[in-house]
């Protein structure tokens, strides 16, 4: 095998190392990726040739006082977030986002107006001290989070959405919580939604139209009676007042001083029974007359006394008062 001259050699290398060079420039590792991003932000400010990801993992050689300057303005950048996102920096990070707050405020995005949608029985007081907002605040500053759960625990608030609509604005909507009875456990009454939750204690006088329940219990199932209910007026229409005895049946009190006493199973069946007979008879207009459905062949009909359960005189008379 005939031997390579020295110059044939040298150009055998050069022509090796540009194979070499090509296919690394094809290939870029992932580590000269991120490096010339990272490096990105301070190409303008070095101005020097920056090399692209295509050339693999080769970077410029920098001067000594540009890679220094280029190391500093990299920690006041570091700096610079972690005043605003680090504990260490608290006092400093409050000092600057204050500014920063006031200064949106001084071009005019600050709280002019609260407007509120759906309130009926919310109290107007009850609402401005749960928003809390001072008119002028900068409105890039309210925490809409924490304003829509002070709102939310208001008794009537079931839901609430709080939005900003610059410059100036606060919208609030409301959805509130429909009264439905008044549950009375012992000695406190209280006025509550379909779904057996208090709204209040208070000013109850106002809804005393609505029925009266007791018994453990019969929050949670009055919504089912009512809705049974709907489908013979004669006996909602008179309605004022539920027991739940014994975690099994429905003990109703009429208007007038009457009481229908409900059996634990196919109430449905035994209200139509009684339906039939206050056609025949009219038997829901005597006053003061017990209507026993327990029994599924016969209605038991007497008059209201110590063997004949109702709700107690005083319960519904304090709704009523």
């Amino acid at each position: 095998m005939p031997k390579m001259k020295p110059t044939q050699m040298t150009r055998a290398r050069t022509r090796r190392t540009r194979r070499t060079t090509q296919s690394a420039g094809k290939m870029p590792s992932l580590v000269a990726r991120f490096a010339s991003i990272l490096f990105l932000p301070f190409k303008a400010l070095l101005r020097v040739p920056f090399k692209g990801v295509s050339k693999g993992f080769s970077l410029v050689r920098f001067a000594p006082w540009r890679l220094q300057f280029g190391v500093l303005a990299g920690v006041l950048v570091l700096m610079g977030v972690g005043i605003f996102t680090s504990e260490l920096g608290r006092p400093t990070s409050d000092y600057l986002r204050d500014s920063f707050y006031q200064a949106t405020a001084a071009t005019g995005l600050q709280v002019a107006d609260i407007t509120v949608e759906g309130r009926r029985r919310t109290q107007r007081e009850d609402l401005l001290t749960a928003i809390d907002i001072a008119p002028g605040a900068p409105i890039l500053e309210v925490d809409l989070t924490a304003v829509q759960a002070r709102v939310k625990t208001l008794p009537w608030v079931q839901s609430v959405s709080v939005i900003r609509r610059l410059p100036g604005i606060i919208h609030l909507h409301i959805s509130e919580r429909e009264p439905f009875a008044l549950y009375k456990d012992g000695t406190k009454t209280a006025l509550i939604d379909k779904s057996g939750d208090v709204i209040t204690r208070k000013y109850l006088k106002v809804f005393a139209h609505l029925p009266v329940l007791s018994g453990s219990g019969a929050p949670i199932r009055a919504q089912s009676l009512m809705d049974m209910l709907q489908d013979y007026p004669v006996v909602r229409n008179r309605l004022v007042a539920a027991e739940w005895i014994g975690g099994r049946r429905w003990s109703l009190t009429l208007d007038h001083g009457g009481a229908v006493h409900l059996p634990a199973k196919d109430v449905q069946n035994a209200l139509n029974r009684l339906m039939d007979l206050e056609r025949e008879r009219r038997i829901l207009a005597v006053e003061k007359q017990s209507i026993d459905l327990r029994l599924p062949d016969r209605i038991l009909l007497r008059p209201v006394g110590k063997n004949s359960r109702r709700a107690p005189e005083d319960l519904v008379m304090e709704a009523r008062s």
